[in-house]
């Protein structure tokens, strides 16, 4: 009893954790909830919990060595970057136009844009395999779990991504609040920086992919 709570509280904490760095998910969901739009930044939560789930459901249960291979995972990096300048490039064009937060721009009002964004965002990071990986082998190290069967695996899925979307589900309700005290002014410019910031990131992104295309 007292190794399953271990359990569920070490995968939990590990998968709140993994959410905290700031990447192209956090700003999408951030600049959505400055903007008033807390159901539409939980929908690209869930997106980009789906997808890394499914990189979980990857490493977990046997399909790594495909998505390892030189000759696949620079194709992910590339098609990541691509998506990101387009993204980036929506964001600075918003920020610069006049802002009205009492009129939704049309990709932050459909949910089903929302839900593929986080996931198309989520999915170009297939390094997300690893921290799956990483936080088995702590487990095991541990003790606190002996073998990833089936039951377990799957629990380490569920409890690892309730983690993960529990702390952008806690960004956007905070920031959904704050943005009463924001002007308009700032909000132009959070959103025109966070284009800013995801164009540098599709730069490098673009780059490593093809470096490892170029040159592997």
């Amino acid at each position: 009893m007292l190794k399953n709570l271990v359990f569920v509280f070490l995968t939990f904490l590990m998968g709140f954790l993994s959410a905290i760095p700031v990447g192209a998910v956090q700003v999408e969901v951030a600049t959505r909830s400055l903007h008033g739009h807390l159901k539409s930044a939980l929908s690209v939560s869930a997106g980009a919990l789906t997808a890394d789930l499914l990189y979980g459901s990857i490493a977990i249960f046997g399909l790594l060595p495909i998505l390892k291979s030189k000759h696949i995972m620079p194709y992910f990096w590339l098609f990541g970057g691509v998506l990101l300048v387009w993204l980036g490039y929506s964001l600075i064009k918003h920020g610069f136009d006049q802002l009205n937060l009492k009129s939704i721009p049309k990709r932050y009002r459909h949910k089903g844009i929302s839900f593929l964004t986080g996931f198309f965002l989520a999915v170009s990071n297939p390094m997300m395999i690893l921290w799956w990986l990483l936080g088995e082998r702590v487990l095991v190290e541990l003790g606190v779990v002996e073998n990833f069967n089936g039951i377990r695996g799957v629990s380490y899925l569920f409890f690892g991504g309730a983690g993960m979307f529990t702390y952008p589900a806690i960004l956007s309700v905070t920031l959904y609040w704050l943005k009463r005290f924001i002007s308009a002014r700032a909000l132009m410019r959070i959103t025109v920086t966070s284009g800013v910031l995801l164009i540098f990131f599709s730069i490098y992104l673009v780059g490593k992919s093809l470096y490892m295309l170029i040159f592997h």
